[in-house]
């Protein structure tokens, strides 16, 4: 079919690589909020909820390993199928992530304190677990109740009575409860969950006994070690309790290979003064009895099945008769499933968990046994008996020969005479009149009978580990109010009326299944998705809550909003409100006839009640003769608004629309799996059991239900039916839903990324299907009925000032105007937008207009800016309008061009082809020739030289120990070792010579040695041989600046150790590691130097030191011999002699290095200062001994001064008469002498000043003066040069050079 009017297909590739088909692209929504692109953890502050948003952002955060996200008090966690380490290495589920989440909310805070201090925390798991457990211990550590009403839920609330909210100290119940589909993680998730509290309340039982046993004495000491250890071993089998499950209760299904077959309910039950746990207990629901005889290709029975065969010993198995292999059991398909490691292992945790639960070896050998008797009792076979005469009608069943093994074999294992058993599978008891009636069974129903029983053995074992778990788990009290009570009801969890003491509450982590829509759907999927129809009202309640408190808290009317209640689809199927439901019309369909009868019966029914049919069809013969009895006129049947008649295969299907939607149900064996065909002497076969424990075990299932005035008990029941599946079902769930509604939930739903269960895979087609199935698009309808968009104050002005006028915007100022404004405008109520407190709440509708107002109020004032750019634009236009059509031309010719050039191109490109072939296979074999080539070259030059691959510093240690090894031969009189090793030491110093790195001795040697032969060749006038040695000496020398000397090596050694003490003394450590390492740097390359030059760096320096402090007297003698450095320095670069002229710079360098051992005269002058102070002070306090030490200290100064300021003018006068500076006469008759260009410009500068201030002052006289002396120091520039002239010359003498 076409596409609707105005519609327009658009393929889109999302960001994973996928295409999508999309109908119309004007359903796809634009990405503006900075929020669509991060990814934020909480979906409910999305600018714009919906379900493409809330889908982006889950592939987003799934992308980079973040599989929990929050919407507002739920928590979302989508598989990863694979495990996730966090960017340091560490494991998502660690114990220290658990305390990290633990300490962030220590000290149990009230509830509207803990989503403060956890918004700064990833989502998590734990986050979940952490507000449970704090909530529970907060609600009893609450001085009142009173002021945190607005905490509490509302129904809860509302039936506390008068005096009970009075009360102090009210413990609040938690509860968990995880949802999803088979293989999203809901097991996983719930042993993360209570290994979480059993952690943290290690700590919390820890710390309470610290608490308490402060005035005990000894004998309070040993008391709390009991409990610290009864503390420890109550966590282990809480934890233990979820592998004995899995064993029993799991199964590997298609969609997961460890599925949970059966909801549980988990009550944790806590001591609210310490926070430690005293308890648990253990509910199960609807444990899937089909499994046990039946399974699809692909799939397994239990895994406890499979754990015996893979993990018990040969005698194990003889004992129980399993030695023949799985492959001979009906019940495990007859499939020869190879042995897996895994459940070998499992088979081990599950005996050890038997343990733990304190079964002992007898117990567990009869559990054993109990589960091998399953599957005997499969592999009983029935055939048709020959007529004797006796039986009248039908083909009466007899067991085969070859089964008889194994009705023997399964009737030893728990304890039944065979005769009873078999009597009871082939025959029917009926009671007629007071007689007692066998009638025999067809093979069809004693193959129903076997099956039945079977399923009656194992769901009874399973019961009855429930319950030996729970009584393993539970306190004391719990103990005592079980052992006070006859009997506790099958499938329930503990009555509603039991309330722990009044410090002791408990946190429910509940496991159940998720929403169910298979292409065909059952009997167990319409109970499924009626427990989740119950959850889901359930749900609906609190989270409406949550949205009326945000609208509260903001100060906005929330009346506008409609609150989608499904109870209509609730009535449909339990009843109510006086009418009878699904389930109540099953109940009542169970009589005589074929199963295939009673469901079309019961079919029929459902049309007729709720289908709006006028009659029954079919097998309803019983209903349409009721309707012809009657003689007054009938009222016309009503459709129920949640139950359609499909159009095709009424006959056998039904359809429900639940809250997730439509779900079409066939009826086949839903009257039978309802009822379970399941007679009374089979029912009663277990109590005649030899065995004790098999006894107790089917005693588990045979208990009644509670004392409920809702439950069908025997008496009020057929005893031919019993109490039906159904009616149990719906019981239990009832309890379970009201001890929900007497805790505060929290919400898990668990989603699986896709269904191959493959890691980095994000179906969004499957994502959204269990979005929907699990009610997190009920969430986004409030947010759509209610105000969808809600933006700050500031950021909305920001936006949609703009469509003010500027008029209006002179009127009055912020949002409140500008909401009254555009309410005026548009015509808007106060259902269409509301003003919180900081933010405002509009609808999606208004938030599209007026997006489109801002968007055309800036059209229109571009339109504005159009005008006047436009006649500049067609100025531009006539320039541009040729230049573009001679662009045109030039482009039409270049396409018709290329047009030609592809023609040609295409029948040349195979003979290109053929020849780049050609030349890529030769230039291939010439690389291979140079790489062998290569190789050889490498290989030859190995020969020839052994020691080419050895550094300098590798070669240096190998000669050292061949001279000490010639050595050694030479003491030793070995004297031909010695003559080998001494030729071999030729080549080694040969390659010692050629690897010795190049320092400044070495280039100075080498200098020298090139200006030797420079001279010669001048000498001896051959020039031709003077530019190769010039161009060599040039090179030599440039490479000074790159090798220093061995004291320019020390002198960076030395200032390196300066930096890393003084970084040291100021506390900057990482200043001080980076100096040490500059430190580290340094003395390498100084030894490497020494050890090239093999020279001493301490002896050289000191003996250097010596002769330098031998030759000078003063600082003064000193400066004169750097003076004459100096001098000579420039004579040789005069005379072009740079070898000498390196020789001096060197001694200029040792020159300069002495000018800190010799003062000068102002050092000489502060250290007298300070030795005069030094004396007077001692004068004073008349220590005159050390006052005549200062004085002969003094005197020795004072005579080194003078001699010191003597040699100073000496050298002055030297200097001056050397180099005279010019000298000027100011106007106090002082002479002054300037050194330097920019002190004569200064002064020149303080003369025009003094020029300038004589003329405005009309001081002519005085201004001529100051005019003259300003003549003479311009006179004087040409005797000092400036920076400028200085460095031309510097240039001119290097290019010189």
């Amino acid at each position: 079919s076409g596409a609707a009017a105005g519609e327009i297909a658009a393929l889109v590739k999302t960001s994973d690589g996928q295409l999508h088909k999309i109908r119309d692209r004007n359903m796809l929504v634009p990405l503006t909020a900075p929020e669509d692109y991060a990814g934020i953890p909480d979906v409910l502050h999305l600018p714009n909820v919906t379900e493409a948003s809330l889908l982006h952002t889950l592939r987003l955060r799934y992308g980079r390993d973040d599989i929990y996200t929050s919407a507002g008090p739920i928590l979302m966690s989508v598989n990863p199928y694979k495990t996730i380490t966090l960017p340091g290495g560490e494991d998502l589920y660690s114990e220290e992530r658990m305390l990290h989440y633990h300490d962030s909310t220590s000290g149990f805070p009230s509830a509207t304190a803990a989503p403060n201090k956890e918004s700064s925390l990833p989502c998590h798991l734990f986050q979940v677990a952490d507000r449970a457990y704090n909530s529970l211990v907060a609600s009893v550590l609450s001085n009142e109740v009173e002021p945190h009403m607005e905490e509490e839920d509302a129904l809860v609330m509302m039936e506390k009575d008068h005096e009970q909210k009075r009360r102090n100290h009210v413990v609040r119940n938690q509860s968990v409860i995880i949802s999803g589909e088979s293989g999203a993680g809901k097991t996983e998730a719930t042993k993360r969950i209570m290994q979480y509290l059993a952690r943290v309340t290690r700590d919390a039982c820890g710390a309470g006994e610290k608490g308490s046993g402060g005035g005990g004495g000894g004998g309070g000491e040993k008391k709390n070690g009991e409990n610290e250890t009864k503390a420890t071993s109550l966590e282990d089998r809480v934890l233990a309790s979820n592998p004995l499950l899995e064993s029993f209760g799991n199964a590997r299904t298609l969609k997961n290979d460890n599925s949970s077959r059966f909801g549980k309910f988990i009550k944790i039950s806590f001591n609210t003064d310490t926070g430690s746990i005293v308890g648990a207990s253990i509910s199960n629901y609807l444990l899937e009895k089909t499994r046990i005889t039946t399974q699809i290709e692909g799939e397994r029975n239990y895994h406890i099945f499979y754990q015996m065969f893979s993990g018990a010993d040969e005698a194990t198995l003889t004992k129980f008769g399993l030695q023949e292999g799985m492959a001979t059991f009906r019940y495990l398909g007859n499939r020869a499933t190879l042995k897996s490691r895994r459940d070998a292992s499992a088979f081990a945790e599950t005996m050890s968990c038997l343990d733990q639960i304190s079964l002992s070896d007898e117990e567990k050998n009869s559990v054993l046994g109990v589960v091998a008797a399953v599957l005997h009792i499969g592999n009983i076979n029935f055939e048709v008996a020959k007529n004797d005469g006796n039986h009248s009608g039908g083909e009466k069943a007899q067991m085969t020969e070859s089964t008889a093994k194994s009705l023997k074999s399964a009737c030893s294992l728990l304890g039944l005479d065979e005769t009873k058993v078999s009597e009871a599978m082939l025959t029917k008891l009926l009671s007629v009149g007071g007689k007692t009636i066998h009638k025999p069974q067809d093979v069809a129903q004693a193959s129903d009978k076997r099956d039945a029983f079977a399923k009656l053995v194992y769901s009874s074992m399973f019961i009855w580990l429930v319950n030996r778990i729970n009584d393993t788990l539970a306190s004391e009290d719990a103990l005592e109010s079980k052992a006070a009570a006859n009997g506790e009801e099958m499938f329930s969890p503990v009555k509603t009326t039991y309330r722990p003491p009044d410090p002791t509450g408990f946190i429910g982590v509940l496991d159940i299944y998720g929403f169910e829509n298979f292409d065909g759907n059952g009997f167990e999927q319409l109970l499924i998705n009626y427990a989740n129809e119950k959850l889901q009202r359930h749900f609906n309640r609190h989270l409406f809550e949550v949205e009326q408190s945000l609208y509260s808290s903001e100060g906005v009317d929330w009346t506008y909003i409609t609150f989608n209640d499904n109870r209509p689809c609730l009535e449909l199927i339990e009843g109510g409100g006086g009418n009878v439901g699904i389930l109540s019309t099953l109940d009542d369909c169970g009589g005589m006839g074929t199963a295939a009868e009673r469901d079309t019966n019961f079919l029929a029914q459902l049309h007729q009640k709720f289908g709006g049919a006028s009659g029954a069809n079919g097998g309803a013969s019983v209903v349409k003769k009721k309707k012809k009895k009657e003689k007054s006129p009938t009222k016309e049947p009503v459709r129920h608004p949640n139950f359609v008649t499909p159009k095709f295969g009424k006959d056998r299907d039904f359809i429900v629309i639940h809250y997730a939607g439509e779900v079409r149900y066939t009826v086949t064996k839903f009257v039978e799996k309802n009822v379970e065909t399941l007679s009374n002497e089979l029912k009663d076969l277990g109590s005649t059991s030899s065995n004790i424990l098999t006894n107790s075990i089917f005693s588990a299932s045979s208990i009644p239900a509670a004392n409920d005035p809702n439950v069908a008990t025997p008496a009020r029941r057929s005893t031919i039916r019993g109490v039906s599946v159904a009616s149990q079902f719906r019981t239990s769930l009832q309890m379970l839903v009201m001890d929900l509604e007497c805790t505060q939930p929290h919400y898990v739903r668990c989603i699986k990324p896709n269904a191959r269960k493959a890691y980095g895979v994000f179906d969004s087609g499957e994502v959204l299907r269990q979005l929907r199935y699990s009610g997190m698009m009920e969430t986004i309808r409030i947010r759509r009925e209610g105000y969808a968009l809600r933006e700050e104050h500031e950021s909305f002005h920001r936006r949609f000032h703009l469509l003010l006028s500027t008029e209006e915007t002179r009127g009055g100022d912020g949002i409140s105007h500008l909401v009254e404004v555009l309410s005026r405008r548009l015509s808007l109520t106060d259902a269409e937008w509301q003003i919180g407190h900081t933010k405002i709440f509009l609808k999606r509708d208004l938030a599209s207009k007026l997006e489109l107002l801002a968007h055309l109020r800036v059209r229109a004032a571009a339109r504005v800016l159009g005008k006047v750019g436009r006649k500049i634009a067609r100025e531009r236009a006539g320039r541009l309008l040729t230049s573009w059509v001679r662009l045109r031309l030039i482009l039409i010719q270049k396409h018709r061009e290329v047009a030609a050039t592809n023609k040609i191109s295409s029948a040349y490109r195979m003979h290109v082809a053929r020849k780049s072939y050609g030349v890529t296979l030769r230039v291939a074999i010439r690389i291979q020739c140079l790489c062998r080539r290569l190789m050889a070259k490498e290989r030859a030059r190995k020969l020839r030289d052994p020691y080419f691959d050895m550094s300098f510093k590798e070669l240096d240690v190998l000669h050292a120990q061949e001279v000490t090894r010639m050595e050694t031969a030479v003491n030793a009189k070995d004297f031909k070792t010695a003559a080998d090793i001494e030729k071999q030491l030729i080549s080694l110093k040969e390659a010692l010579e050629s690897k010795r790195p190049l320092t400044r001795s070495v280039l100075e040697s080498r200098i020298s040695e090139t200006q030797t032969l420079l001279d010669d060749a001048v000498a001896r006038k051959a020039f031709t041989e003077c530019a190769p040695l010039q161009e060599k000496m040039e090179a030599l020398v440039q490479k000074r600046t790159d090798l220093p000397t061995i004291d320019e090596l020390k002198e960076a050694v030395r200032l390196a150790e300066e930096d890393v003490v003084d970084a040291a003394a100021r506390r900057d450590f990482t200043r001080a590691a980076s100096a040490q390492g500059a430190l580290d740097k340094a003395n390498e390359r100084l030894q490497d130097a020494l050890r090239s030059e093999g020279g001493d760096v301490d002896g050289g320096e000191s003996k250097e030191q010596e002769n330098v402090d031998s030759r000078f007297q003063s600082r003064a003698d000193l400066e004169i011999a750097i003076v004459e450095a100096t001098k000579n320095i420039d004579d040789a670069i005069a005379c072009k002699e740079f070898s000498k002229a390196t020789k001096y710079q060197a001694e200029l360098d040792e020159l300069e290095s002495l000018r800190p051992t010799l003062p000068s005269v102002e050092e000489i002058e502060t250290e007298l200062n300070r030795l005069k102070a030094d004396m007077e002070e001692t004068i004073k306090k008349k220590d005159f001994k050390t006052a005549d030490s200062l004085h002969k200290d003094i005197d020795k100064l004072e005579a080194k001064l003078e001699e010191e300021r003597a040699k100073m003018s000496t050298n002055s006068e030297v200097k001056a008469s050397d180099n005279p500076l010019p000298q000027f006469t100011n106007e106090k008759g002082e002479n002054v002498t300037f050194e330097s260009r920019h002190e004569l410009e200064k002064e020149i500068i303080r003369f025009k000043t003094l020029v300038e201030n004589a003329a405005n002052a009309k001081k002519f006289k005085e201004a001529s003066q100051n005019q003259e002396y300003l003549d003479q120091l311009e006179e004087l520039k040409p005797l000092l040069q400036t920076v400028e002239e200085l460095k031309s010359e510097l240039i001119e003498k290097k290019a010189e050079m």
